[in-house]
Parts: structure tokens; sequence; C-alpha cells
């Protein structure tokens, strides 16, 4: 009997857990689209960090690379941007190809990866297909570069295309 008792109060505890994770996870979205970053990030930053989901991974990309918001962080914007990006999410392989593009100037591989990610993200997302930034980034490379980026991007749809896009 105490052990009935033991287990129940078990599946109890668990079961609250994680009707507050799922809260936590929808308030977080839900912050987030209403362009309530701050609060999407505190939200969110557990699943980025603990899960693998590209989404909170996203979110808080995005909240890192906002510079308007104190947690502002270039390096962690990238390291969740990517993370996501590397699940086939269109929206963080776009983004991630705007915040290389950005640092061009320090280094011409920069510029690459930031092509590599544009073309990502117009393969496997429709959405960023309609984005002309492929070929403001494709402009400032020449035909080496090109072909560097060319097989970058081969590599990683090797790789890309093996696992399930991420919605």
């Amino acid at each position: 009997m105490k052990l009935l008792r033991y287990l129940i109060l078990i599946g109890v505890i668990s079961a609250i857990s994680l009707t507050a994770q799922v809260t936590d996870f929808q308030r977080g979205l839900e912050a987030f689209n209403a362009k309530n970053y701050e609060k999407a990030f505190h939200n969110l930053e557990k699943y980025a960090s603990d899960s693998n989901d590209c989404i909170s991974q996203y979110i808080v990309g995005y909240c890192y690379a906002d510079t308007s918001l104190s947690i502002a962080n270039d390096s962690l914007a990238e390291h969740y941007l990517l993370l996501a990006s590397e699940q086939k999410y269109g929206r963080a392989m776009g983004m991630l190809s705007v915040r290389y593009f950005e640092k061009q100037s320090y280094d011409k591989h920069w510029t690459i990866m930031a092509y590599v990610w544009a073309e990502l993200a117009a393969y496997y997302d429709p959405i960023q297909s309609v984005n002309s930034r492929r070929q403001v980034i494709r402009e400032s490379l020449d035909e080496s570069e090109i072909e560097k980026a060319k097989k970058i991007i081969e590599e990683k749809k090797k790789i890309l295309d093996q696992i399930e896009i991420c919605m």
C-alpha cells in the first residue's frame, strides 16, 4: 500500500512538473510573438540549452542578437542560431547568414559562410527562397570563393538531408 501511494505521489509530481515546463515553453512562444523578447528569452533559455529544440534555440539566438536587449551577446547568438540551423530550421539559417555577412569586413571566410547559410536556407525553406540576400552576398564573392562555398554547401546537404526539417 505504501508503494502504491509512493508511485502515485511520484506520478502527480511528474505531471505537475511536465505541465509547468509546457506552460513555460508556451509562455515563451507567446512572449516572442508579442515581441516581448526578454520574457521569451527567460522562458525558453532552458529549452534551448537543455534540449535539442530548434525553435527555442532560434528564439534564444534571436534574443542574444538583439542589441537593444540587456542580454545581447554576439557569440551566444551565433551559437544558438547555428544549433537551430544544423537542424534545418530555415529562419535560423537566414538569420545566421545575416550575422555572418555583417562580419565580412573582418575576414572573407564569413562572407563565404554567409552565402552558404543563405543558400541552405533557400533550399530547405521556401519562405527564405524569396529573399534577395543570396544574390547580394554572391556579388561580393569571386569565382574561387563561390566554388569553395558550393563545396561546403554540398557537404552540409549530405548531413542535413538525413534529418527531418525542424518545425
